[in-house]
């Protein structure tokens, strides 16, 4: 039997490679990672709690580096969700164990309760991976929130299935970082997994490095010092730049009553008490910022800031025509 050297060579550097790679994610060198997943717990509340009536609960209970063959072989009766990393052209996988997804069925579709001898076991039935989806579009939402606060990575929502298909570019000894987190309801609890492959972090892993190790799960606060650090800084004025708010011209605001409204068809007239067109003040996010002076150009309307908005009384008296 004849040995390919050059291609062993390659398999050997490859697989070198990865273990690199893989040390270097650990999650205990990466604090960053270590916070954001200590801060998803409370934005999984928030987004699951709107579900049900029910109070849900949260936890991490670990973080930890496996494989894809370790993480991602589905047993009988669960599924997961796909999602796709767009930024980091990689794909993520959510795992809800049977007992999850059946507290989550029973608490979206309205349960108050479960019987004192808990849920009865049963098959589960495409409906329920339907009625799952909301489930994990809605922590697909609450973990792209959570790694905001170090990276900007949009994540969506693909196929829920019952068997994990790998992208061409993985392998069942790829390795991945698993999140696995513990979702109460009814005073049961069901284990939602979380697998992320080292591979899509790759580009975005000097960030989770750098971070202040006082923030990682379970420390205390961080020192003063750790704001003082550079990257951080920079880091978070990015984020807060990039971030989207309202903007709204207001012309003029006066109170109407119910019966007014009431009494609202196509064609009738609203009269406005001002004056004057050209003074318009421009809010940022519902907070007064601008007076503006309204214009027209190229066929499109146009405000000019032509002063800060003037706080005290006199002046919001005037706008508002009282």
């Amino acid at each position: 039997m004849t040995v390919d050297a050059p291609s062993e060579l390659m398999a050997a550097q490859k697989s070198l490679e990865r273990a690199l790679s893989a040390g270097q994610n650990r999650p205990d060198r990466l604090p960053g990672l270590q916070t954001i997943f200590g801060q998803l717990p409370r934005v999984m509340v928030e987004e699951l709690g709107s579900v049900s009536s029910f109070p849900v609960k949260a936890r991490l209970l670990d973080l930890s580096a496996s494989t894809i063959g370790e993480s991602c072989n589905l047993p009988p009766n669960t599924y997961a969700g796909v999602v796709r990393a767009e930024r980091w052209r990689n794909w993520l996988y959510f795992i809800s164990d049977p007992t999850l997804t059946a507290l989550f069925v029973e608490s979206a579709l309205g349960c108050e309760g479960l019987p004192p001898t808990g849920l009865t076991e049963r098959r589960l039935t495409k409906t329920d991976a339907n009625i799952l989806r909301v489930m994990f579009r809605r922590v697909t939402r609450a973990l792209s929130h959570a790694f905001s606060i170090l990276v900007d990575v949009q994540l969506d929502l693909g196929d829920v299935v019952d068997k994990i298909e790998l992208e061409p570019q993985l392998s069942t000894s790829s390795p991945v970082i698993s999140a696995r987190l513990a979702i109460e309801y009814f005073g049961q609890t069901g284990i939602l997994t979380i697998v992320i492959p080292q591979a899509a972090i790759e580009p975005v892993r000097d960030l989770l490095a750098v971070a202040s190790a006082g923030e990682a799960v379970g420390a205390a606060p961080p020192s003063a010092r750790a704001y003082d650090d550079t990257s951080w800084s920079k880091q978070l004025s990015e984020e807060i730049a990039r971030a989207f708010i309202g903007l709204n011209g207001i012309l003029e605001e006066r109170p109407i009553s119910l019966g007014e409204v009431q009494r609202f068809a196509v064609g009738s007239v609203v009269e406005l008490t001002s004056t004057s067109l050209a003074r318009v003040r421009l809010d940022a996010d519902e907070i007064p910022l601008f007076w503006c002076e309204l214009g027209k150009r190229d066929g499109t309307l146009t405000l000019r800031i032509e002063d800060d908005f003037d706080q005290n009384k006199e002046t919001i008296d005037e706008f508002y025509g009282l």
